[in-house]
């Protein structure tokens, strides 16, 4: 039941509203209409709905438009309807306008001598909250202030603690660095999926739940705790920075393949997926039994922890090589050459020491291609994967020889085509499939095709046709001198069966770049354009 004679303070005290939300919009237009007019007689109220909203107005009451008193049962109303709202929210019945507004033309009606001892008593009351709601904050913040004391001086007790125990680490242990021949390996150590833990408990918890994967850690270097009281404080304090974990951890691989990260990010993803790496670590002795293993992945603190349970030490691990040792030394010996060529191209001539793979480098490129013919080099992925890290530059250099080509406009102008020269196209159609043709060359033009802003209108006559046709081409391409055939068996697998038919199996998946390959590999003669990649 609403008590209409409730005072403008009292009326307008936010508590929590009972509501029936699970009702048509109209219905709660309705009820709130009713309601507002028993809580607020002394106002007028417009309350209008459809659907799907509510359109609240307070048309007039005793009070100015921007005074305190209006803006009281503004908010009231506000959170009246938004009680009703939320109560619904995601249900048919949840509507748009939840918000209670001062009408434009509203109008402020005449104050009665009841209406101007309410809002004396609205003011009295008022002041007595604000004066409480001061005292709250200020004891708020009196509590606040003495907490942050508080946890000043436990902060300082714990960082004092814990010097403390870090200073008991140190005088408790002994460090061993593992010459080459003396390391070893931890096979199967647990690595926990939540990595970067401060306890080695937490670590144990991760692995309980089952959360974790195996990995090979190659050991280059002990520690040997003297006692457990600095072992078990180390252990609880994992993410702390220590001297004799800095620079430890990391990647790595015994894969002959591979040099230098560089080396890496130029493998196709058949190859990246076949490399396996291990970790480097720093074994965790007590007693002369291993407790754990830490891979601080060059930082001076346990990043990653790896329990032993189960795992075992050995000396070596068998790495799959995709390369023998015989192959492997031939091609060092090529890179070992291809340094020395390296430099010949730099040093002959006009000396380019200073800028050779920066803004000279097209002339480094020139001059490397005329060195690689003049002394029948072939320039191959495998080569440049054995150059030494020290030559880090000159991988990078051949790396991009060997990718980068150039732009379809400027081979096209430096071919030296000829009007009336037979040459075969070899290019990958929208359909994704190499389309082989053999034409007879009447005119490029260098223009814009669609998006592409480098692009040839090639003219020329199909074989077989008397008129003239038109292509236009933006991306890979090879263009062979004269007509050419590519047998079936190149890109395809052929099968007779034993009753005359023949079965072919398209051996590339769609749009797949390595038909290229295919096709460069069979023909002995250089394509005279080739924007796929460059051929050494």
């Amino acid at each position: 039941k609403v008590i209409t004679t409730m005072s403008l303070w009292n009326s307008t005290r936010i508590e929590k509203l009972e509501v029936n939300g699970k009702q048509p919009v109209k219905a709660i237009a309705a009820e709130v209409r009713k309601y507002v007019k028993a809580r607020f007689p002394q106002c007028k109220f417009s309350v209008t709905s459809d659907h799907n909203s509510i359109s609240f107005y307070i048309v007039s009451s005793p009070y100015e438009k921007d005074s305190i008193y209006l803006k009281a049962i503004e908010k009231y109303c506000t959170n009246l309807l938004q009680a009703y709202n939320y109560t619904t929210y995601g249900d048919n019945n949840n509507f748009y306008g939840a918000y209670a507004n001062i009408n434009y033309d509203y109008l402020q009606t005449e104050q009665t001598e009841t209406v101007k001892a309410d809002i004396i008593n609205f003011d009295v009351n008022l002041a007595e909250f604000e004066k409480q709601e001061e005292e709250r904050k200020q004891e708020e913040f009196r509590l606040w202030e003495l907490k942050r004391e508080q946890d000043i001086l436990d902060d300082q007790e714990y960082a004092k603690k814990e010097a403390e125990q870090v200073k008991t680490i140190y005088n408790s242990i002994d460090i061993i660095e593992l010459a080459e021949d003396k390391q070893y390996y931890v096979i199967n150590s647990q690595m926990a999926n939540c990595n970067k833990n401060n306890t080695l408990e937490q670590y144990k918890e991760e692995i309980a739940k089952g959360d974790f994967y195996l990995k090979d850690i190659k050991i280059n270097k002990e520690v040997h705790f003297q006692n457990e009281e600095s072992l078990s404080y180390f252990s609880d304090m994992l993410l702390n920075d220590f001297n004799f974990l800095e620079g430890t951890g990391g990647s790595f691989t015994e894969d002959t393949r591979f040099t230098s990260i560089t080396d890496y990010h130029n493998m196709t993803d058949e190859e990246r997926e076949s490399i396996i790496f291990n970790l480097y670590g720093v074994a965790v002795y007590y007693n002369n039994n291993l407790q754990f293993v830490v891979d601080a992945q060059g930082h001076s603190y346990a990043r990653y922890v790896g329990l032993v349970d189960g795992a075992k030490i050995q000396k070596d691990v068998t790495v799959k090589q995709f390369v023998d040792s015989a192959k492997i030394e031939e091609l060092k010996q090529n890179a070992e050459t291809l340094i020395d060529l390296s430099a010949e191209a730099i040093t002959c001539d006009n000396n380019i020491a200073d800028t050779w793979d920066k803004e000279d480098f097209s002339e480094y490129k020139n001059r490397m291609k005329q060195i690689f013919n003049k002394n029948h080099f072939k320039l191959t992925k495998e080569i440049v994967q054995q150059i030494p890290e020290e030559h880090e530059k000159l991988k990078v250099a051949m790396y991009k020889l060997l990718t980068d080509v150039d732009g379809i406009q400027e081979q096209f102008r430096t071919a030296g085509l000829q009007q009336g020269q037979k040459v075969t196209l070899f290019y990958i159609s929208d359909w994704g499939s190499i389309v082989t043709s053999r034409v007879t060359f009447d005119k490029v033009e260098y223009t814009k095709y669609a998006q592409y802003d480098k692009a040839v209108k090639l003219i020329f006559k199909p074989e077989g046709k008397r008129k003239l046709h038109y292509n236009h081409f933006h991306r890979d391409i090879l263009v062979y001198d004269g007509w050419l055939t590519l047998p079936n068996e190149v890109l395809n697998t052929v099968e007779q069966t034993g009753t005359g038919v023949t079965i072919t199996r398209t051996k590339y998946l769609s749009c797949d770049k390595k038909q290229y390959d295919e096709i460069l590999n069979h023909f002995v003669a250089k394509p005279i354009i080739n924007t796929y990649k460059p051929v050494f």
